[in-house]
């Protein structure tokens, strides 16, 4: 990381050169506000100057300066960030949702707790963030348990919901694995949020699991001290999407995921090594598979029936497996 001395002489300009310095950092940066990385070479050598829209997108890409750059920017352009501003007075979660989460918690038995909880937090996350329905995904993927002895080698999903332009309902029923490959596996890998604000950024850095119509994206590893459970994962078709206050809420609801999961689900962050999985496509073949192999399973165990839970979970280990051996795409 590049550190800076601020002084009364440094502008946003010379700022940012510090930053762009890199080039894979500058292209990074000009994907995400959809600009050529000329023009941010442009911009720090004064011979251009941006739009106010930009100057937005700018900030909200570089989180970690995000208050230095900004402060140094209202220096040039005082009105930079009023429309900014006003974006991002959204409401908190509030206490009757928390309230609401509780009841659930508490009245709930143990094995509807988390799908139960889950759904509910998920639903309120597109409610908040997408009232106007755009087109906004939720899901969770947990860590996939692994036979006696060995490590978590990747995450499936398990839950979802999403906006009815995006169709809800087959979110519902989606299924698919992630490895360290994804931006999932990513965030789970460095233990913090992996926010995407462009289609052109994600198709760079994650480029085998994005969505046709995605254009923003983030995901937050689900921690519970030194344990995890997975990550939850929100994809919007809107691009530029996440603010700060867009983050700070969303982190709220990834504390609040936590309740959903009983201790068992939990793993240690020691256990995991994630490998590497196919795009989905190319997991379909497998996934489809599924009921097939659960009505093989029941026939083998005629006589000596296992319990429906348990021969669910040693298909989809066997699905792993073989999904974790074909040959990289």
């Amino acid at each position: 990381m590049v550190t800076v001395t601020m002084n009364e002489d440094l502008t946003w300009r010379v700022f940012l050169g510090t930053l762009i310095v890199d080039p894979h950092e500058r292209q990074r940066i000009a994907d995400a506000i959809g600009i050529n990385p000329v023009t941010l070479i442009r911009w720090t050598t004064n011979k251009s100057n941006p739009r106010p829209d930009s100057l937005r997108r700018l900030v909200e890409v570089l989180p970690l300066q995000r208050e230095a750059l900004k402060a140094l920017i209202i220096k040039e352009y005082p009105n930079a960030f009023h429309t900014l501003q006003q974006k991002e007075e959204l409401i908190d979660v509030s206490a009757t949702f928390y309230a609401h989460v509780l009841n659930s918690y508490t009245s709930n038995p143990s094995h509807v707790r988390t799908r139960n909880i889950c759904a509910l937090i998920l639903q309120q996350i597109l409610k908040h963030l997408d009232p106007h329905e755009k087109g906004m995904i939720t899901l969770v993927a947990q860590c996939m348990p692994p036979r006696e002895g060995r490590y978590v080698r990747s995450l499936r999903q398990t839950i979802g919901r999403g906006t009815h332009v995006l169709g809800g309902n087959l979110i519902e029923n989606h299924t698919q694995f992630f490895g360290a490959e994804s931006q999932a596996g990513h965030a789970l890998n460095t233990l913090h949020p992996i926010v995407i604000q462009s289609r052109a950024e994600k198709e760079r850095l994650f480029p085998l699991h994005a969505w046709e119509v995605e254009e923003s994206s983030v995901a937050y590893p689900i921690l519970l001290a030194d344990q995890t459970v997975g990550v939850f994962c929100l994809a919007s078709t809107q691009a530029r999407l996440f603010t700060q206050a867009h983050l700070d809420i969303l982190q709220k609801y990834v504390y609040l995921l936590t309740l959903a999961f009983d201790a068992a689900q939990f793993f240690a962050l020691s256990d995991l090594a994630l490998g590497v999985m196919p795009p989905r496509p190319q997991q379909l073949s497998f996934i489809t598979q599924f009921k097939q192999r659960m009505i093989h399973m029941q026939l083998m165990h005629e006589h000596s029936p296992l319990p429906h839970a348990q021969a669910e979970l040693l298909i989809w280990q066997d699905l792993e497996e073989e999904l974790l051996c074909l040959p990289p795409s």
